[in-house]
This record gives C-alpha cells, structure tokens and sequence, in this order.
C-alpha cells in the first residue's frame, strides 16, 4: 500500500509540473486564464502535501509498530 501511495505522489508530482509548463502557454488557446491555471497548479500541490503527510504517518506507523530499521 505504501508503495501504491508513493507512486500517487509521483503522479501528482508529474502532474504538477505539466501544469506549470502549461498553464501559461496554452491559457490563451484553451480560453483559460491564468489564475485558473494557478489554481489547478496550488489543488494539484496541495494533494501531493497531503499524500506526503499521510506516507510519512504510515511510515512512522509502521516502524513503531513492526521495529523495522529506516535507511
């Protein structure tokens, strides 16, 4: 399951940077305006904190619970 969340914050990652690249090149194209674009940039960012915290509350979780030694 941790793994599976990783790759999600991954994808968010990726996602974020697309959106970043993007927002202002193709707002004008698509009809958008950059505010809009920034805040599907500060949603995406948002999402990826959240997935962080949560990865790093399963890992504290999971080492207290089983003992295991972190690299």
């Amino acid at each position: 399951e941790i793994v599976k969340l990783k790759e999600l914050v991954k994808v968010l990652e990726d996602k974020e940077d697309v959106a970043v690249t993007q927002s202002g090149d193709d707002a004008p194209i698509k009809g958008r305006s950059i505010n809009e674009g920034e805040a599907a940039i500060e949603r995406i960012s948002n999402d990826s904190e959240e997935v962080t915290r949560v990865l790093t509350s399963m890992d504290a979780a999971t080492v207290l619970a089983g003992g295991i030694d972190v690299p």
